[in-house]
């Protein structure tokens, strides 16, 4: 067996050099091939196989919504909307599961993406305003709210979550302004929203603002 009298080791195998000194060897290999086993290829983990068969029953269930439009079309194109509810699903789902390693900003994604998704929902369909009635604002109410209770859960660092929350403050301020240009019909939620984001941006500035201000330099490089 190869040696190595620097690290006092043995050595199966035919190396060409001791691998943690990168000295020269001693003695003869005794031809047992190599060192180390080759590790079992493991296959797709349980959730990595759940969420594939998901995937797979969604389209299905979209084809067979297709397929019975085709057949059946007196009732106009509603396979459109299931296609479309699939897409938005896998979507949203796929911005969380990306996502999913910094919570704040996760929830911060989710509320941009769900009310961009809620808003061609609604601009597709008519146009009845809810998506900027009580989708925005109560999404940003929530956000505000989770973030703050994942924050005591986790028990994270103020700069680990204070941009995210700030900017999610900043969207809730853009129903005063929805309000202000007569684009909300339902006053209350985004009334709420904003005085929300008022208090916890206030709290921010007051409490938290060097954190905040050394967070924005951090993030933009100033």
């Amino acid at each position: 067996m190869l040696r190595c009298e620097h690290c006092n080791i043995g050595l199966p195998g035919t190396p060409s050099a001791c691998p943690l000194c990168q000295g020269a060897l001693t003695g003869t290999p005794d031809g047992s091939g190599r060192a180390f086993p080759d590790l079992p290829k493991s296959g797709p983990s349980a959730h990595r196989r759940l969420l594939q068969w998901i995937a797979f029953g969604t389209v299905c269930l979209a084809a067979v919504c297709a397929a019975i439009n085709l057949i059946l079309p007196s009732g106009g194109m509603w396979s459109l909307f299931v296609a479309a509810g699939v897409a938005s699903l896998w979507t949203d789902l796929g911005v969380a599961l990306k996502k999913r390693r910094n919570l704040p900003k996760a929830i911060l994604w989710q509320v941009t993406i769900m009310s961009l998704i809620a808003y061609l929902w609604d601009r597709f369909t008519g146009y009845h305003g809810w998506s900027v009635d009580y989708v925005l604002p109560i999404l940003c109410i929530c956000a505000m709210i989770a973030m703050t209770v994942v924050a005591k859960i986790r028990k994270l660092h103020i700069q680990d979550y204070i941009l995210y929350l700030g900017l999610d403050c900043a969207l809730g301020i853009i129903s005063f302004v929805l309000i202000l240009t007569g684009s909300v019909r339902v006053i209350i939620p985004s009334a709420l929203c904003f005085v929300s984001s008022l208090i916890f941006l206030a709290f921010l500035l007051f409490f938290e603002g060097k954190s905040l201000w050394a967070e924005i330099q951090r993030r933009t490089h100033l």
